[in-house]
């Protein structure tokens, strides 16, 4: 089976999972995966050894136009039917790429690989099948929910989180084609030596929705108890050189700022130490998506307090502590007792990494993968697309 995925190439939790698939399926599979890429439009700089180093990777360049509400209709609609027609090229330039893929597995994000660009790419005729992997949902096709119903014209789809799948379903997509499969990791070795610190993370965009606020402000009260014994808070994500201002400014006005260091754009290597290092991942989510941070956890036996939002606990299962959204009273109480019971902690962890080790190696998501596959192919081949 020759594949091609349509994905954001950049150093962000979606190029690890592209990459970290892709290698997981020629492994198992024996079969060349190609990466079809472009400029996202987010604004963030290309992983260039990743991209250009690699010959199966194909580049292309395109403008883009950004989608925002505006106040004048006339002006609203007339950037809203550029930014389709502009997709809609960009899409026939993905498929431009194809070659002989029997497959192509479109990773829905943001920009050019947002709605907009997937929706235009399904309409477009395709000698391979097409599978879409929605990691997340984008504003425009919210404000205009009858556009989900193009989904059904792919040959499958895959969601991370039972979450997501329930929202497809209410927007009117079949749920016979939709595959429930979470997010995957390399399975290292277990840490060994000392843990300590606390670890965050951030992801692509630092914002309320991934609980920083609530962080913070937990983070506050853990330090009025334990003072100059207060563990250091580690924070990483993929939002570039600079430290994002509102995290500093954060920081600053909750009285924390001297604990908390800044680590962004970690490779890989780079972020399993981290883990392997932590004695507590804490994600207090109340929107996004929180595998990648979750599956680390699990894997490196660091203990895991988090929200029921975000994919956790399609990720997470029992090896969490849970606490309510938004709640930085119960957030701290929870990071103290875990802090002052090794034991606990400890049994929290082994059982994340079980259940890692069980469920989230990208060998055992690339099987499940393969048969999505699998089945699209038969899709196609019925002649069920439309």
């Amino acid at each position: 089976m020759r594949i091609k995925m349509v994905s954001c190439w950049f150093a962000t939790s979606f190029g690890e999972y592209t990459n970290g698939l892709r290698h997981a399926l020629e492994r198992q599979f024996g079969t060349e995966v190609g990466v079809i890429t472009s400029n996202c439009g987010c604004g963030d700089p290309v992983e260039i050894n990743r991209m250009f180093q690699d010959r199966r990777c194909e580049f292309l360049e395109f403008p883009h136009i950004t989608y925002f509400k505006s106040a004048n209709p006339v002006k609203y609609w007339i950037r809203t039917e550029a930014r389709k027609l502009l997709y809609q090229e960009r899409a026939r330039r993905y498929l431009r790429h194809t070659g002989d893929a029997d497959v192509l597995h479109f990773q829905q994000t943001l920009n050019a690989f947002g709605s907009t660009a997937a929706f235009g790419w399904l309409r477009l005729p395709a000698r391979a099948a097409r599978v879409i992997t929605v990691h997340e949902l984008d504003p425009e096709q919210l404000d205009f929910p009858e556009t989900n119903r193009m989904y059904n014209s792919a040959d499958r789809i895959i969601v991370h989180t039972s979450d997501m799948y329930k929202e497809l379903v209410d927007l009117g997509v079949d749920s016979e084609i939709i595959d429930l499969m979470s997010y995957g990791i390399d399975i290292g070795p277990r840490p060994k030596g000392p843990k300590q610190g606390i670890i965050f993370y951030g992801g692509h965009t630092l914002w309320r929705g991934k609980g920083v606020d609530t962080l913070f402000q937990a983070m506050a009260l853990v330090k009025e108890r334990l003072r100059e014994n207060t563990p250091e808070l580690m924070i990483h994500g993929h939002y570039g050189d600079v430290v994002p201002e509102y995290g500093l400014r954060l920081a600053a006005e909750t009285g924390i700022g001297g604990i908390v260091k800044w680590h962004n754009q970690m490779g890989s290597q780079a972020t399993a130490e981290a883990y392997g290092k932590a004695l507590l991942c804490v994600l207090p989510y109340t929107g996004s998506f929180a595998g990648l941070p979750a599956v680390n956890a699990m894997t490196y036996e660091t203990a895991v307090i988090a929200t029921r939002r975000a994919g956790l606990p399609d990720h997470l299962g029992d090896a969490a502590v849970w606490i309510p959204e938004n709640d930085p009273q119960s957030l701290a109480e929870a990071v103290l007792r875990l802090l002052s019971d090794d034991s606990a902690r400890r049994e929290l962890a082994a059982r994340g990494r079980a259940r890692a080790e069980s469920l989230f190696g990208w060998d055992t998501i690339a099987v499940k993968t393969m048969a999505s596959y699998r089945a699209a192919l038969v899709h196609k081949t019925a002649g069920t697309s439309r």
